[in-house]
């Protein structure tokens, strides 16, 4: 994005100019700050409807393009040119044509055609004919830049052909076919002038299609390099084409031939649509030459802006030159893209072999600064992509299998060779088999002349895959500090590179280019940290902050929040994050955790909204074709579905109690967000507990996998024995007898004892007889464990997070983080996906007797939730669900407005809430609550959900200063109950603790933390000679109702109450509760103030479960454990089953 912005600043003053070499039309004018900032599209948009509502009149003095109105072509002021105009001699100019080249095996071959306009001046007249604007012509730069692109192309690699097209007045002229000699194709450059007051972009487009089609070899990069003021005038035109009378400046013509200008320019669109599906175009518009253009010359110029951009391959591939100054920078900038090297590298995949894959990759790269003034400023799309290429190579090979490590690293080995590092080395661990807290990590270096001063490029690559026993660093916190397992990790690869730098005897100024991927990405991450905080790597050697480039990838959390007291001091770091991904919510954001430098998300449903099906497509084109494919299986992360506990099945000997929640349609990412904040507020609270409960048997279920418990066995054996039992475990069924084991506690039925079987059965089926008893216990011991505690605090969460095992795990899979990237990198497709990275979205919360309609910006529907039912949508791009404690929910992204319909169904009142969620915060960090909110039937109640200003569309931003709105029938605006932002929303949770009166007597669930003014669901069901009395607070009576629903304001403590069958209850303190569904607040007490109830809980981040013992110690780790551990420590192995 920021690129794209210095695009837009070089390009305002080209359009001047450009406006210079323009005939009888006008170019570009001055466009506001107010106007670059905003997308081509917007700015169509707006200037259309100015158009619609401006009254043309003619005796107005401002400019009002009309019948009257035209460019007098004749009337235009040229320079003035010799008499004899110079002469080309093309006999001096070696024609060198693609068909006859022979082409040499390995030799990259890359034709390149530069189409310049060499046009004359032009000016614009009013009205009556005066002259009110002049353009001069851009010759002398468009010289320099071409000048300045066929230098760059000359130092590139492989055989790189140039052709030059010149374009002027009604024709359009080869100036020199593709050519390597650079001697002559710059004599010829010199020879250009300017002349002729029309021009024809589609008869340049034309010369250089023909050009394109007689390159003979398939595999050439071709590319078309266009240069334009955005201005056609000249040979043929269209009426019917992409442009039509509601395009903005429509009305412009061409005085002689009255010809409308964008029938020419739709001539120019055919042209260049047929070109890009053989090259890819690039488009240098100059417009700066009309900087001072008069308000009456604007909408032309808009037009012209709009027209140069789209005849490029996409807007990545369009430059709007500001300065002319900066031309040669420009064309230098292009120069490095079209000159890319193309080089493959193998990568481990599955357990069995490496797979092939194409890296493309330039020192040009690292010739630019690493960072910017914002934090995602220096993002670099082609650097990102090349990086996670160079990260997958250094996973360990999969030759040898997991008993020779002598050659791990000769992948990455061979990358590095290829793009030309030297003095290739890796630390010890890289060829020995892993341990808990090792780390693997190599390094090679190049030297590079930048500015004709000389530095050392330094590759390092730490390892991400095949890493096996270090899984269990990875869920190593530690009490305090950065994450344990990390810092260790982090310190090994800074000695290793002090060690590197010294034995290679490299001095002076250095830059780092230092890449991972999971944990290695989490230690690259602490590395970078490190830097940026002074550590030194010799004292011969400088390093500047703009000189390290570190591009993590699927990055845990490793550093502290405390640590981090500016965010853009760490601008230099790039972490590229798939919300899907459970690994990147280790370790915990609620215990403080967070990542040095900016986060970079990738599309998801949530926070892209309107534009995700269309990048996922992209995406999915790049997955399909992997190498791997037959490992990873097709795209199944958004194959995620909600599951729930139905409590009629929960006692034995009926029906499995795990369902399909139809209702909620919670994506994965979401998902996550929810239940990984959730429990660690309510029961991690410390790293101290965190230490105590869950980190040695998190570390026993690894080491045993690696170690302990099949000492002689094979691999593939072993493989086949943990696939079988994942796959056991997250079957409905198993699913149904842990919940069942774990609320309903007997000896005989135990949780431990159904892992137990679990597991012999898939032994038995892996032919695997030989294992160690012992440790077979011990891990059946480890997961058991957790899961008893997850089930009984959050069944819901707990089977969800199991059976959608895969699909967590597929969100893992590197080759589904390499399709994002390449799916948005022009070296790699010749049009590019766009997106910012913004990985924020708003959920708005629904409690009432009320149907929903969601509207977007153009007033089309995309959500539906009718008699509390999600209503499919055709092409609808809005996620609408109701959450397990039935509350209507709508998600929406931050960058797009809509407009919400709240259509009343009964009467009562209405609960309605705005969530901010924050994906770098990793929690909510704004609440507009909006409460008891008096209904009646039919009434209809309309809200307003604006977009995030530009300046708050980023990762940092911690409560939006959004404008929301909420209007009554009679179109009065409601004044929300609360608005909380930071800090005060992150801590604006509080407690629902459920317990039952005898463990003997029923079961209760939806126990758990909610944010301030959502609602909570409470179910009870009676166990065989019991049936349910009630729900009572503080001994008062508060519902009869097994299912009880109540919006959270305190703490609470709810106990549900049994009696045997056939006696008569003695209610005391009888109550009348009422229905939640109509609005009424049927939590007693309102009282919030202090944030603590009788059990001694606090509202803010320790929330107290009120009674521990009853539930036991329960952990973020539901879903760490059974969507983490459970599917990332068996992900290899499942990627063998997908492809069935």
């Amino acid at each position: 994005m920021r690129k794209r912005k210095l695009k837009k600043f070089i390009a305002l003053i080209l359009a001047f100019v450009m406006l210079f070499s323009l005939g009888g039309n006008v170019v570009s004018a001055n466009v506001s700050d107010e106007i670059t900032e905003k997308s081509l599209d917007q700015v169509q948009r707006e200037n259309e409807a100015k158009l619609l509502e401006r009254k043309v009149s003619d005796d107005t003095k401002a400019f009002s393009p009309g019948d009257d109105y035209s460019l007098d072509n004749n009337a235009v002021e040229m320079f003035d040119l010799p008499n004899n105009t110079p002469k080309i001699n093309m006999e001096g100019i070696p024609k060198i044509k693609s068909k006859s080249k022979v082409r040499k095996e390995n030799d990259e071959q890359r034709y390149n055609v530069l189409v310049l306009d060499t046009s004359a001046s032009s000016s614009f007249l009013d009205s009556s004919g005066n002259i009110f604007y002049t353009a001069d012509t851009a010759i002398d730069y468009v010289k320099a830049s071409a000048k300045k692109f066929i230098e760059g192309v000359q130092k590139a690699d492989g055989t790189n052909y140039v052709a030059i097209v010149e374009y002027k007045g009604s024709t359009a002229n080869v100036v020199s076919e593709f050519s390597t000699d650079f001697v002559s194709l710059n004599a010829a450059i010199d020879g250009l002038y300017a002349s002729q007051n029309t021009r024809n972009v589609a008869a340049g487009l034309q010369k250089a299609d023909t050009l394109i089609n007689e390159i003979s070899n398939p595999k050439a990069i071709k590319n078309v390099v266009l240069f334009t003021t955005g201005m056609t005038n000249d040979g043929e035109y269209s009426y019917d084409g992409h442009y039509n009378e509601d395009t903005i400046g429509s009305e412009w013509r061409r005085s002689d031939t009255q010809v409308r200008l964008y029938a020419y320019s739709n001539a120019a669109y055919a042209m260049a649509e047929t070109l890009k599906s053989k090259a890819t175009v690039y488009s240098v518009g100059l417009f700066q030459m009309m900087e001072n253009m008069p308000e009456e010359g604007l909408e032309i110029v808009q037009f012209f802006k709009l027209f140069s951009s789209e005849l490029a391959t996409s807007l990545e591939h369009f430059y709007d030159v500001k300065d002319p100054n900066d031309l040669e920078f420009i064309f230098g900038e292009i120069a490095d893209k079209v000159t890319t090297k193309d080089v493959n590298f193998y990568f481990a995949s599955g357990e069995e072999k490496d797979y092939e894959a194409v890296c493309h990759y330039s020192d040009n790269y690292f010739r630019k600064t690493s960072c910017g003034t914002r934090q995602l400023d220096g993002y670099n799309h082609s650097l990102s992509t090349a990086s996670l290429c160079l990260a997958l190579s250094a996973f360990g090979s999969n030759d040898g299998g997991n008993s020779d490590y002598t050659n791990k690293y000769k992948n990455v080995e061979k990358l590095l060779t290829d793009l030309e590092f030297e003095e290739f080395d890796k630390n010890d661990w890289f060829v020995k088999k892993p341990q808990s807290d090792s780390i693997g990590v190599v390094a090679a270096n190049k030297k590079l002349s930048i500015d004709d001063k000389e530095c050392t490029l330094m590759a390092v690559a730490v390892r991400g895959g095949g890493y096996e026993s270090e899984w269990a660093g990875n869920f190593t916190l530690g009490k305090s500090g950065q994450h344990y397992g990390f810092a260790q990790a982090k310190k090994q690869v800074l000695d290793f590179l002090k060690s590197y730098i010294r034995e290679n005897k490299i001095s002076g100024d250095i830059k780092i280019w230092l890449t991972g991927y999971s944990r290695a990405a989490a230690t690259a991450n602490l590395v970078a940290g490190a830097l940026d905080d002074g550590e030194k790597l010799g004292d011969g050697v400088v390093l500047k902050k703009e000189d390290l480039y570190a591009y993590c990838f699927e990055t845990p959390m490793g550093a502290t929040k405390s640590e981090i007291k500016n965010r853009l001091k760490y601008n230099n770091i790039y972490n590229i994050i798939n919300k899907n991904d459970p690994v990147t919510k280790v370790a915990m954001s609620a215990l403080d955790f967070t990542r040095f430098g900016g986060d970079y998300f990738l599309p998801d449903k949530i926070s892209d909204g309107n534009n995700y099906a269309a990048k996922k497509n992209a995406m999915e084109q790049f997955y399909d074709k992997m190498s791997s494919k037959n490992e990873i299986g097709k795209y199944a992360v958004d194959d995620f579905v909600m599951k729930k506990i139905d409590v009629k099945y929960l006692l034995p000997g009926g029906k499995s109690p795990v369902q399909n929640d139809e209702n909620n349609k919670s994506i994965q990412a979401e998902y996550l967000d929810t239940t990984i904040n959730k429990l660690t507020k309510e029961r991690v609270k410390t790293r101290d507990n965190y230490v105590k409960e869950l980190q040695n048997g998190i570390r026993t279920i690894f080491t045993v996998k690696y170690g302990t418990m099949f000492p002689d066995q094979p691999i593939q054996r072993i493989n086949k024995f943990f696939d079988l039992f994942l796959e056991k475990l997250c079957s409905v069924d198993t699913l149904g007898e842990i919940v069942i084991a774990a609320l309903n506690p007997h000896p005989d039925a135990s949780v431990k004892k159904v892992i137990e079987d679990v597991m012999e059965e898939a032994l038995n089926e892996a032919g695997i007889n030989n294992y160690s008893p012992s440790a077979l216990k011990e891990f059946a011991g480890a997961v058991a464990e957790m899961l008893v505690i997850f089930v009984v605090s959050h069944p819901n969460l707990t089977v969800t997070g199991v059976s959608n095992a895969k699909t967590l795990g597929a969100a893992h899979y590197p080759e589904l983080c390499m399709a994002w990237l390449m799916s948005q990198d022009e070296n790699y497709t010749s049009s590019p996906t766009e997106f910012d990275g913004n990985g924020n979205y708003r959920v708005i919360h629904i409690n009432c007797p009320i149907d929903v309609e969601v509207y977007d910006s153009e007033n089309i529907l995309q959500a539906r939730i009718v008699d509390d039912i999600p209503q499919e949508i055709k092409n609808g791009t809005v996620v609408a669900s109701l959450n397990e404690d039935d509350e209507k929910i709508v998600y929406l992204p931050t960058n797009a407005s809509y407009q919400i319909k709240l259509t009343a169904t009964d009467n009562g009142t209405m609960n309605y809430s705005i969530n901010e969620f924050s994906s770098t915060a990793g929690d909510i960090t704004r609440v507009v609550n909006y409460k008891d909110i008096n209904l009646n039937k039919n009434d209809v109640f309309n809200a307003v959900v604006p977009a995030y200003v530009d300046d708050e569309q980023n990762n940092e931003i911690e409560g939006s200063t959004t404008e929301y709105e909420l209007k009554s029938p009679d179109g009065k605006e409601i004044n929300p109950d609360q608005n909380l932002s930071g800090e005060d929303a992150k801590s604006a949770y509080y407690m629902v603790t459920v317990e039952v009166d005898s463990d003997e007597h029923g079961i209760a669930i939806g126990q758990g933390i909610r944010q301030e003014g959502n609602f909570a669901k409470v179910e009870a069901v009676a166990k065989e000679g019991y049936q349910f009395v009630g729900w009572y607070e503080n001994d008062k009576l508060i519902s009869q109702e097994t299912q009880y629903r109540f919006c959270v304001e305190k703490d609470t403590l709810l106990v549900a109450k049994f009696e045997k069958d056939g006696e008569s209850a003695n209610l005391e303190n009888p109550a009348n509760p009422e229905n939640p569904d109509s609005g009424k607040d049927n939590n007693t007490g309102n009282n919030s103030g202090s944030g603590i109830n009788e059990n001694g809980g606090e509202k803010i981040e320790s929330v107290s479960t009120g009674d521990e013992s009853a539930v036991g110690f329960c952990s973020l780790m539901a879903v760490i454990m059974v969507s983490i551990v459970m599917c990332m420590a068996f992900t290899k192995i499942r990627r063998k089953k997908q492809r069935n």
